[in-house]
């Protein structure tokens, strides 16, 4: 049986996907890596990781580092992309709690289809030029 990508999947993808970005593509991921930004354990981590490998996401070595695949990256990126998007219209348009906002951007950027996220970003762009919110504070 052939397990399908999950929320919980997709989040792992994200937070590796980040910690790459974070170190610029040059440092290794470690399950340490993921398990301190998750905050779970190096078990619970090291099953999503088996899982992703078997899924074709990553590349992994038992106890070696951890890479995206080029499928594990476009996922990871598309994740990230959508957090930001749903983070930025709670807190700067909603003016929502930014610890609040960030959990329900987490929940939000599972839920939509790409194409309504892609329209979500096209309104997005455009409410924000309309309302000059790009410029407030400058």
């Amino acid at each position: 049986m052939k397990q399908d990508m999950t929320p919980i999947l997709e989040n792992y993808l994200e937070t590796i996907y980040n910690l790459e970005v974070e170190k610029n593509f040059k440092e290794a991921i470690r399950i340490t890596d993921i398990a301190d930004v998750v905050r779970r354990s190096k078990a619970s981590v090291n099953t999503a990781i088996k899982t992703l490998s078997k899924l074709g996401h990553i590349k992994h070595e038992h106890y070696g580092d951890i890479e995206l695949t080029e499928s594990g990256r476009a996922i990871g990126k598309d994740i990230a992309e959508r957090h930001a998007i749903f983070y930025y219209f709670l807190t700067n348009v909603l003016n929502v709690d930014e610890k609040i906002a960030d959990e329900e951007a987490c929940l939000i950027e599972h839920a939509m289809s790409r194409d309504t996220v892609h329209k979500f970003k096209e309104f997005l762009c455009g409410y924000c030029k309309k309302e000059n919110i790009f410029n407030k504070g400058n």
